[in-house]
């Protein structure tokens, strides 16, 4: 990084000496957020290496060039004024465009930069990427909506059930007093069948309000993909669906409820065969994995954690289940959704499989996530920790 003589920002009581410049720079250098050093003219005098990597633009690369190229709005304006700063700004949410065309959040601030004479030398930037900030606020305002939620299920799904059971009863009775052939036993059985798919919705209604909490074992997860695979096999083979199953070679043993595992693959897996109504092809990979994810909470937390919110995420042993189609695939803003409660695509559908697909899992300290790319097909990822944690259990915060 060049242009050391433009570090002394406004109100320091004296310049700063060679030390302190060398100490200043070394810090910048290795500061965890980005810093840009601007002239009055609007050209970076330099930048730091997280900076860099956060926009994508190497330092040789854009030093000596306009800063409105690499610190701009999705519109194009620039985010550091012409000129020099002339006071400290207040730090601000904005969204820069990185070279490779995506869409940061960041927090942003402007201060002034002095030359060890005392004058106006230009701007410095000190942002910082409010991604994972972002994604925690989102599944916090996630996890109240489904608190009420949930609530609100469990209280309609009791108010249902009751009147629900004598409706059914009564029909079986009237059913049982019908002569054989009476034409209107029809329009009685067509009430049984209304009747049992209303409870079944009332009963995803109370799985989703008030799941219950797994019982976890150490143990492979190999039975519960064994088991599924069994149930849905007759269906794939009246589809017409390959299914491949990819396995490593040594798959730790995890934390699980293979019963609670065992609804959740299920669910995954008659998901694809669904998206393969023409057939098609399915891939099952089993395997570990080590990940280091945005979304730490995603993964729950081990006893003892103590994680600051600018940390770095953990880096976690899992085993990973990857479920892959090669079917339609989901267009984007349905994906956005997937996981929404009471969302769905189908006719037939009560919105909740994979929300409570999801819950499951979280309280097993685990996360599940879904890729798709429209005309090629679907996949997706249950990670599932090795080391035992404690799960994001919905509506009990930590």
């Amino acid at each position: 990084m060049r242009s050391r003589s433009v570090l002394h920002t406004k109100n320091e009581p004296s310049p700063p000496s060679k030390v302190d410049l060398d100490a200043a720079w070394s810090f910048l250098r290795h500061a965890p957020f980005g810093v840009i050093s601007i002239g009055r003219d609007g050209t970076v005098l330099a930048i730091n290496p997280s900076a860099s990597n956060l926009l994508g633009y190497p330092a040789d690369e854009v030093e000596g060039e306009a800063v409105a190229r690499i610190l701009r709005a999705p519109r194009g304006e620039s985010h550091v004024p012409p000129g020099a700063c002339a006071a400290p700004e207040e730090a601000r949410e904005v969204e820069v465009v990185t070279r490779s065309g995506d869409v940061l959040p960041v927090g942003l601030r402007l201060l002034p930069l002095e030359g060890l004479d005392g004058s106006l030398q230009g701007t410095l930037a000190l942002f910082q990427d409010l991604r994972e900030q972002k994604a925690l606020e989102d599944q916090w305002r996630r996890r109240d909506r489904l608190a009420s939620l949930g609530a609100l299920a469990a209280g309609v799904a009791h108010e249902i059930r009751n009147p629900l059971a004598g409706i059914g009863t009564s029909a079986q009775v009237m059913k049982r007093r019908l002569e054989v052939g009476d034409p209107r036993a029809q329009f009685i059985d067509l009430i049984l069948e209304e009747v049992s798919r209303l409870d079944r919705i009332v009963t995803g209604m109370l799985q989703f309000a008030r799941p219950a909490a797994p019982r976890l074992q150490r143990q492979s997860i190999l039975p519960s993909l064994e088991k599924a695979l069994t149930l849905v096999h007759e269906v794939a083979v009246r589809q017409n669906v390959l299914i491949r199953v990819e396995r490593a070679d040594t798959v730790p043993e995890v934390y699980v409820d293979l019963d609670q595992t065992l609804q959740v693959i299920l669910n995954v897996l008659m998901n694809a065969l669904q998206a393969l109504d023409q057939g098609g092809e399915l891939t099952i990979h089993v395997g570990p994995v080590r990940k280091r994810l945005a979304e730490r909470s995603r993964l729950g937390r081990r006893a003892g954690d103590r994680l600051g919110k600018n940390r770095p995420a953990p880096l976690l042993d899992l085993v990973e289940v990857r479920i892959q189609d090669n079917g339609p695939g989901i267009p984007a803003a349905v994906l956005a959704r997937v996981f929404d409660p009471f969302y769905t695509t189908r006719t037939q559908g009560t919105g909740l499989g994979l929300s409570i697909c999801q819950t499951i899992i979280r309280e097993h300290g685990g996360s599940i996530s879904i890729e798709s790319v429209v005309g090629q097909g679907t996949s997706v990822l249950i990670d599932l920790p090795v080391e035992k944690r404690h799960g994001d259990r919905r509506g009990n915060p930590r």
